[in-house]
C-alpha cells in the first residue's frame, strides 16, 4: 500500500489532517507530522508520496532541494511567504502575526481560537490534542508563528509538484499566488480548510508521478 507522509498547519493537529486525507484518498496509508516535527520525519524515508498543508507547505517548499523528482508532491494551500508584506499572495499583515505571538503568550486559548475564525477552520471544531496548552505545545506554536512571520519560499516549485488552493482563502490570496505559481489549481467555493482541497486533488488524479 502506498504510504503518504502529510506536514500539518498551524495548531492543525496531525492526526486530524491524516484522517481528513484517509477520505480523499481511501487507498493509501496516511501519516502525518507537525512542522516542527519534519525534518526527523522526512529525514526517516518511509513514504512514497509527499503532502503538505499551510505552514507544513511553507516547510516542504524550502526543503525542495532535498526531494528525490520520483516522489510526487501535494501542497494544499501553500504559502510562499505569509505576511502580505512580503508581496507573494499572504493577506495578513506582519503586525497581526506579532500581535498574534503575544496573545499566545498571555492567553494561548483566546489566540487560538482566533486562528480558528480568522482560517474558518473554527466550524469544523477539530479535536483539541490533549497537550494543547502545554509548555512545550505552546513553544511548538510559537515557533511556527516566527517562521510564518520571517520565511519565504521562493516560487515556484519544482515542476512535478502540485498544489490546490481555496478561491475563498481568508489567508491567502489565490489569484495572486496563481500569479507566482500558474500551475496552482484554484477550488472554487473552497476556503482555508483542507477537506476540499484534498477532494480537489483526489478528483484530479492527484499525485502524479515524476
Amino acid at each position: 500500500m502506498i504510504t503518504y507522509l502529510w506536514i500539518s498547519g498551524w495548531a492543525v493537529p496531525p492526526e486530524w489532517l491524516a484522517g481528513q486525507a484517509r477520505a480523499a484518498f481511501p487507498q493509501a496509508r496516511h501519516e502525518a507530522v507537525s512542522p516542527t516535527a519534519a525534518e526527523a520525519a522526512l529525514a526517516g524515508g518511509a513514504f512514497d508520496r509527499l503532502g503538505a498543508y499551510s505552514l507544513g507547505t511553507l516547510w516542504l517548499l524550502r526543503q525542495a532541494d532535498r526531494i528525490a523528482k520520483n516522489i510526487p508532491v501535494s501542497l494544499l494551500a501553500p504559502i510562499f511567504a505569509f505576511p502580505a508584506e512580503a508581496g507573494l499572495g499572504g493577506r495578513i499583515p506582519l503586525a497581526q502575526l506579532r500581535l498574534q505571538r503575544r496573545q499566545l503568550q498571555k492567553d494561548p486559548a483566546a489566540a487560538l481560537a482566533d486562528f480558528a475564525e480568522r482560517s474558518g477552520l473554527a466550524a469544523l471544531k477539530i479535536p483539541v490534542p490533549d497537550d494543547e496548552f502545554s509548555p512545550a505545545h505552546l513553544a511548538e506554536l510559537d515557533l511556527g508563528l516566527r517562521w510564518l512571520e520571517s520565511w519565504t519560499a521562493p516560487p515556484p516549485p519544482p515542476a512535478h509538484w502540485r498544489g490546490w488552493i481555496g478561491k475563498d482563502d481568508a489567508l491567502l490570496d489565490a489569484a495572486a499566488m496563481q500569479q507566482h505559481w500558474p500551475n496552482l489549481q484554484i477550488v472554487p467555493q473552497a476556503g482555508h480548510a483542507p477537506g476540499p482541497l484534498l477532494q480537489a486533488a483526489a478528483q484530479s488524479g492527484a499525485p502524479i508521478t515524476a
